[in-house]
C-alpha cells in the first residue's frame, strides 16, 4: 500500500518509529465511565494513584477523576524530600482560589523525591496526572500489607464505576442535563457548577476536610 511505501521515505520512516515508540513507552489507558485509568496500577480510596517503579521504590500521583472534578488548580503544596510519612495522613494540598484540598498519602513511607515540576506549573498534575504529573515518590515502610489495601485489577474499574455513580447522585438533575449533552465527563466539575461546594466534593470524594 501507499502507506507502506510511505515508510521507505527517512522523514515518514523517522515519524512513524517515533509514534510507534511513543505508543509502547506508555501503559494503554482504560475508558472507566469516561474517566482514564491504568491496569498496572493501584488505587487509594482518596483518588491516588501508586506506581511501583523498577527499584522497588512507589510513585504517587492524582487519578483523572479528582482532576476532572477539581479542575486545574493554582498550587500543590508537596512534602519536603526525607519527610516520613504514615498511610493516611496528608500527603500534600491541592489550592484552588484560596480554597485548599489535602490529599492523603495512600502508603506509608519516607519522601524520596518530589516533583519539582509540578511545584512550577501545578496544571501538569491536571493535564497529565499518571505521567509527567506525578507528585511525590517513597521508600515504602509496609509495601505488601498497604498495598494489599489498595484496589487493582478488575477491583479498581468497579470502585470508579461506583465513584463516578456517586457523583452523578451528588449533581442530581444537572448531571441528567450532561447526559443528554453528550455524556462525557465534564472538565473540571468545580469550575462548572460551584454551587456543589468545594468543601463537599473534597469531603466525599478525597474523605478529607479543607484546611483553611
Amino acid at each position: 500500500s501507499g502507506d507502506y511505501m510511505c515508510h521507505h521515505c527517512a522523514v515518514h520512516k523517522l515519524l512513524y518509529e517515533e509514534s510507534q515508540m511513543e505508543i509502547t513507552d506508555k501503559p494503554e489507558y482504560k475508558n472507566v465511565s469516561g474517566y482514564k485509568m491504568i491496569e498496572d496500577y493501584h488505587y487509594y480510596f482518596g483518588h491516588s494513584w501508586v506506581y511501583i517503579e523498577d527499584d522497588g521504590r512507589i510513585k504517587v500521583g492524582l487519578d483523572d477523576f479528582i482532576s476532572k472534578i477539581l479542575g486545574r488548580v493554582d498550587e500543590i503544596n508537596l512534602p519536603p524530600v526525607g519527610a516520613v510519612m504514615k498511610r493516611a495522613e496528608i500527603g500534600c494540598i491541592l489550592t484552588r482560589n484560596n480554597k485548599k484540598a489535602p490529599m492523603q498519602s495512600p502508603m506509608s513511607g519516607t519522601v524520596y523525591a518530589v516533583n519539582d515540576n509540578v511545584k512550577k506549573n501545578p496544571e501538569l498534575a491536571h493535564d497529565d496526572s499518571f505521567h509527567e504529573g506525578w507528585l511525590y515518590i517513597l521508600d515504602a515502610e509496609n509495601l505488601k500489607p498497604e498495598l494489599a489495601g489498595l484496589y487493582s485489577g478488575t477491583e479498581c474499574f468497579q470502585w470508579m464505576e461506583k465513584e463516578s455513580q456517586n457523583l452523578h447522585e451528588l449533581m442530581g438533575p444537572r448531571y441528567e442535563q450532561l447526559s443528554a449533552t453528550g455524556g462525557e465527563p465534564i472538565d473540571d466539575i468545580f469550575g462548572q457548577f460551584p454551587d456543589i461546594g468545594w468543601d463537599r466534593l473534597v469531603r466525599m470524594f478525597l474523605h478529607t476536610a479543607e484546611k483553611g
